[in-house]
């Protein structure tokens, strides 16, 4: 099996404001519909989605691996006061690395984690 690539779909409880939140946080629409967006860069995407169960959103969770946290973190902060319900916990050393926790509007949980190829001092 040679797997090229594996995508995720991501609940939005209002598309708009789910793809704005992902572009104030640094992501890219790659393309976009009235009712699915692909996000991300052409390697590394997901699938936004115009739909919404709230105990689907509830339990969504993923993981992204990044050079700078801490730059991330920085971003991502302001846009907690913009974003009802979206949420931010403070960077923390987890088992897999440096890492923090990021609520979207939808409540869909991202573990933003610093790469472990990166030569830290921290």
């Amino acid at each position: 099996m040679n797997i090229i690539q594996i995508r995720t779909f991501v609940p939005s409880k209002d598309f708009d404001i789910s793809k704005q939140f992902y572009q104030d946080l640094g992501f890219e629409i790659l393309w976009s519909d009235h009712k699915m967006a692909t996000i991300g860069t052409t390697t590394h995407n997901f699938l936004l989605q115009d739909y919404y169960v709230k105990e689907w959103a509830n339990n969504v969770m993923l993981q992204m691996f990044v050079d700078d946290l801490d730059e991330l973190y920085n971003r991502a902060l302001p846009l907690m006061n913009k974003y009802e319900g979206s949420k931010i916990k403070p960077i923390f050393k987890a088992d897999y690395g440096r890492t923090f926790h990021l609520g979207g509007p939808a409540g869909e949980l991202w573990h933003m984690t610093e790469s472990q190829n990166k030569k830290s001092t921290r």
